[in-house]
């Protein structure tokens, strides 16, 4: 099951956003960051619960946050993909295009 999304967002330079991208680790996949642009820093991280394990179901995979900062002024797109790292003529189980005005 192919999910494209995409999401268009504005910031000021020095804002930062975040948003959770549904992950599926459990069977190898991977977010990456495909393309970005200079005026803005994205990052990828694993969202943890807080608390105890027992929040996580076996099998089940946590969401990942990516972080777009923006840096200066100007347009930026953002494509993120979640495939296996080691399936390289495949195409990715998702995407995400985001793209981004910074004033």
């Amino acid at each position: 099951h192919y999910i494209y999304m995409r999401k268009r967002i504005k910031l000021k330079a020095g804002d930062t956003r975040t948003f959770e991208l549904e992950s599926h680790e459990g069977g190898g996949y991977l977010w990456s960051i495909v393309s970005n642009d200079e005026c803005v820093k994205v990052q990828l991280s694993k969202k943890t619960p807080s608390q105890d394990n027992e929040l996580r179901p076996i099998g089940k995979s946590f969401p990942v946050l990516a972080e777009i900062k923006a840096l200066s002024e100007g347009q930026a797109i953002v494509v993120l993909e979640e495939k296996r790292p080691w399936e390289k003529d495949t195409k990715p189980l998702n995407t995400c295009r985001v793209y981004i005005t910074i004033k």
